[in-house]
């Protein structure tokens, strides 16, 4: 008996201490993690050159005009950020003439998520502009500001290929006056000046869901007198987690926005969409991107050693930086 008791002792102490080593193990690949993606993210001193700045959107605008071009929408990335290097960016960008994210491309607004996504768009080698509408989920956090601060514009436009784009910063909750007010002096200004026109916003202007599919939102009533007063041919969003298309007025709506996220031990697939514009019309294709449960698995660790696990051990140490 008392052998027994000594060994239930001895063995509880050796799987005591595994634990122990295995969470200094943890905490410590997770510094090394942590502070390598910080570093190569947000502390390299190169400019970032898929950001919303005055430098991006003028190297479009003076690029020669196309009869015929195609550019690529990205819904909510979130969590399935990884799929920006791995999968979406990885080949083929160089047929593309840019790329536009929806928002919700951060899953938090603070340092380590921001920290991971900058990383994964360096890695990706990304040669063509990626405007960044700013969703919900990119301005809700411990930091707000760190959108303007990475990817400068909430709310631009641009003309190019005898093209009108508008981007419209709609990542609060309604209501949405002075963007509304700040839309139709765009569209008066600009709309004669295009053959077509392409809006791009996070929450999207009609109900996907509860029996209401189809109908506009009651805040977006402005913006659909607008629909009315002028052509406007695609309105691109986000904020839903699922891929919608519908026409509504004489606009082809398209809500582009599910993330690789986990169900159970299923991995939902990640939607984009190609946009090709040629004289004669607009098409676009729903391009499904299926992620693998290791690669989701594997980018949840990474989450949370470096937007959770980093910061604290930072801040306990007293350098504190990673938590300001």
């Amino acid at each position: 008996m008392h052998i027994a008791v000594n060994r239930m002792i001895w063995i509880t102490f050796l799987i005591l201490f595994a634990v122990l080593v295995l969470y200094v193990l943890v905490l410590i690949i997770s510094y090394g993690v942590g502070r390598y993606i910080y570093s190569h993210a947000l502390e390299t001193p190169e400019a970032i050159p898929f950001i919303n700045n005055r430098n991006n959107t003028s190297w479009i605008k003076h690029q020669p005009p196309r009869e015929s071009f195609s550019f690529l929408v990205l819904g909510d990335i979130q969590g399935g950020f990884r799929t920006l290097s791995q999968h979406i960016f990885r080949e083929n960008d160089d047929i593309y003439s840019f790329a536009i994210q929806t928002g919700d491309l951060i899953s938090h607004a603070d340092e380590g998520h921001y920290a991971q996504v900058l990383y994964e768009l360096k890695k990706s080698k990304l040669n063509i502009p990626l405007f960044v509408v700013p969703g919900n989920h990119d301005i809700n956090g411990k930091d707000p500001r760190l959108f303007e601060k990475y990817f400068a514009w909430k709310q631009f436009y641009f003309l190019w290929s005898n093209c009108l784009f508008i981007f419209l910063d709609n990542s609060s909750s309604p209501p949405y006056y002075s963007q509304f007010q700040w839309l139709e002096k765009t569209l008066e200004e600009n709309h004669m000046k295009a053959r077509r026109t392409f809006i791009f916003m996070h929450r999207g202007p009609v109900e996907c869901g509860g029996g209401k599919a189809h109908r506009p939102k009651d805040d977006f009533t402005p913006f659909f007198a607008l629909l009315k007063k002028y052509r406007i041919d695609y309105v691109f969003c986000g904020h839903v987690h699922d891929y919608l298309r519908m026409e509504l007025q004489g606009t082809m709506f398209v809500a582009n926005g599910a993330e690789s996220k986990m169900e159970s031990f299923t991995v939902m697939p990640s939607y984009v969409t190609l946009v090709e514009v040629t004289p004669e019309k607009i098409s676009d294709q729903k391009i499904t991107i299926q992620v693998s449960l290791f690669e989701r698995m594997y980018g949840k660790m990474l989450d949370n050693m470096v937007a959770h696990i980093y910061p604290r051990l930072v801040y306990f140490s007293g350098k504190g930086g990673a938590e300001k």
